[in-house]
């Protein structure tokens, strides 16, 4: 198959995949269902540049001359390459849990004291704790609320009350500085999206909490934070 067939072939099923899931017919353009699919899918920028440059080289190759039903011009095999990758991202887009894979998650309960938290940060770094009391997540309790808590001690109480409640220390938490249920169907691009402006009037959350179905009171599956950034950005390159 030529490099022309096989960029035709695949922009076809992209634009077969972008009518299908927006009901549009035939005389919609392909340009206005990438914009629209783009915004609902929240498609990292590359992407929505490629659909859209790939749409002008589609115009290009058939309003061009063919020879025995084969375009005669050829895009280069980086391009064919890019739209074959792309239209694999679309048909099945990677899921953020796949990336990511399911996670042993340390939890911190409200009554828990913060001794027992300093502990879990000394021994595994981590930065982030989800807290999950009886009827699910009250809160995501960071080293920077730990260390606002720690300030705090240090300033009023001249020491450290290290049995205070994990409760007492989430209030010194920052409006930011909050977790974000998601479904375990978020797809890498969601998620990215989501971290950066998914809090309240387009506020970054610290944390996406992964469960089932995006619910407080079942079992939280992973949690995606800043650090994995980097791995779900890199599932959706193409080259």
């Amino acid at each position: 198959m030529s490099g022309g067939t096989r960029f035709l072939a695949a922009f076809n099923e992209i634009e077969d995949c972008f009518r299908a899931a927006s009901g549009t017919d035939e005389h919609v353009g392909f340009s206005q269902m990438a914009r629209a699919y783009a915004d609902k899918k929240r498609l990292p920028l590359p992407q929505r540049d490629a659909l859209l440059a790939f749409a002008s080289l589609r115009n290009a190759i058939t309003h061009g001359r063919f020879y025995d039903g084969h375009p005669i011009a050829e895009p280069v095999p980086e391009v064919v390459d890019q739209i074959e990758q792309l239209r694999d991202q679309i048909k099945s887009p990677p899921k953020a849990l796949t990336v990511l894979g399911v996670m042993d998650v340390c939890l911190a309960r409200p009554d828990e004291p913060i001794s027992a938290v300093l502990e879990h940060v000394r021994r595994f770094d981590y930065s982030q704790l989800p807290v999950y009391g009886e009827t699910g997540c009250v809160g995501i309790l960071t080293t920077n609320a730990i260390a606002r808590w720690l300030a705090h001690q240090l300033t009023i109480n001249k020491g450290l009350a290290e049995e205070e409640p994990v409760s007492q220390v989430l209030c010194f938490a920052e409006p930011h500085e909050r977790a974000l249920l998601v479904r375990r169907s978020i797809t890498a691009s969601q998620a990215i999206d989501r971290l950066s402006h998914g809090g309240e009037a387009g506020i970054p959350v610290t944390a996406l909490i992964i469960t089932d179905n995006g619910k407080n009171a079942e079992k939280p599956l992973a949690v995606i934070v800043a650090d994995d950034l980097p791995a779900l950005t890199a599932a959706l390159e193409f080259t």
